[in-house]
């Protein structure tokens, strides 16, 4: 029972550190700037073309909204910020210079995905970097089990040469009743 409990909270200890490290990007994401400014929700979006397409679903309203883009939210907050772009592109500005500008303002963490440039690699590569090491742990885990069983090495087809299983009188029964079927 002992040797159960073991690998019982060796399991939930690797499940619980895969799951903490999995949802400890959570952190990262916009917890909105100038929360409860235009909150009131009510009409549509209307996006008027596709370079409006591209740009609002591209950048976050940071009314406080539960992270919704500026093609999705709407919220006053958000209809003053899409009417502010609007007139960037009418300007002459294209959608990068545009997603700079409202970045620039709002910080990073306005763009619906963050750049891959500098720290913002970490975003993507912290999960990769869970999933192989939550392989390796129950990789580990399944090798330390096979070995306490007492079962054959995971790497060997079988038992080792040198070992003989051990005998005992039913084994013996067995043989000398084989041997008299036999004659």
């Amino acid at each position: 029972m002992s040797r159960f409990r073991t690998r019982f909270r060796k399991i939930i200890y690797a499940a619980t550190f895969a799951f903490a490290g999995a949802t400890s990007l959570v952190g990262l994401e916009s917890q909105g700037q100038e929360v409860g400014q235009g909150m009131v929700r009510s009409g549509t979006v209307g996006i008027e073309n596709d370079t409006e397409r591209k740009l609002f679903w591209s950048l976050v309203c940071t009314c406080g909204c539960p992270r919704e883009t500026l093609g999705t939210c709407t919220c006053g907050w958000a209809h003053d910020r899409r009417s502010e772009l609007r007139q960037m592109l009418a300007d002459g500005m294209n959608v990068e210079q545009a997603q700079a500008a409202y970045a620039k303002r709002f910080g990073s963490q306005a763009l619906a995905v963050p750049p891959s440039t500098g720290s913002n690699r970490l975003i993507y590569l912290v999960p990769l970097v869970l999933i192989v090491m939550g392989a390796g742990a129950v990789i580990a885990v399944l090798r330390s089990w096979s070995r306490k069983s007492g079962g054959p090495p995971p790497e060997s087809g079988g038992p080792s040469p040198a070992t003989k299983p051990s005998r005992d009188e039913y084994d013996e029964k067995l043989d000398e009743e084989l041997k008299r079927m036999d004659e």
